[in-house]
């Protein structure tokens, strides 16, 4: 039976190389790639449709809270001096386009523009549906007032989870003391206090019939 010479068997060096470079590529492909998750069977409708309703002063202007939150400039923020800095730390060239940052620096990171609608505009930071879910189908006013039928449509129920999917010690921003607990200890993320900060909810007694809302 024939049999290779030893010149055209890869060497055990040159295996080991082509296993350590798959290795790599593996290990990159999962830090950058997006979950599948339940959100897959919805599509984004953007900030400019939640701020149809949400704008209103009498539903508490949600949409006015979160344009003065640093959720509404989170992509902005990565042209800035402080993110070129962590940029030049891990060989990011530019934040704006690399995954590593756009994945919680945007909205609908890792969906195709087949799941965004026609004014769904990426570059405007965390917006409603980065938190809420993608609200195509849970966004009716009808849908909205009905809270297990909006969910069954893709709204995703507020929890600690939510925030931590971004908020977490994976960021090179991330601060280990930043908030103090009733006991005194420091931890980098308190779901509580976080919530309070960027609270905008709908004001107690809202009646959605009184303001004609109701269909």
């Amino acid at each position: 039976m024939a049999t290779r010479s030893a010149s055209n068997r890869p060497s055990i060096h040159a295996l080991a190389v082509l296993l350590a470079m798959s290795v790599a590529v593996a290990v990159l492909v999962l830090a950058v790639a997006r979950p599948a998750t339940a959100e897959d069977d919805h599509e984004y409708v953007g900030h400019t449709k939640c701020k149809t309703c949400h704008r209103k002063k009498e539903i508490g202007d949600q949409f006015g809270i979160w344009l003065k939150s640093p959720h509404a400039k989170a992509f902005e923020v990565l042209a800035s001096d402080a993110a070129k800095k962590y940029a030049a730390e891990l060989v990011v060239a530019d934040p704006q386009h690399d995954d590593r940052c756009l994945r919680c620096h945007t909205t609908a990171w890792g969906f195709p523009d087949s799941k965004l609608s026609r004014k769904f505009d990426r570059t405007a930071g965390v917006q409603c549906e980065a938190c809420h879910g993608a609200g195509k189908d849970y966004s009716r006013k009808k849908v909205m007032m009905n809270r297990d039928e909006a969910i069954k449509k893709g709204l995703v129920p507020q929890t600690a989870d939510v925030c931590t999917h971004c908020h977490n010690d994976d960021s090179p921003a991330w601060d280990p003391q930043r908030y103090t607990l009733a006991d005194g200890s420091k931890v980098g993320f308190d779901y509580d206090q976080a919530v309070k900060a960027i609270a905008h909810p709908i004001p107690e007694g809202y009646d959605p019939k009184a303001h004609g809302e109701a269909d």
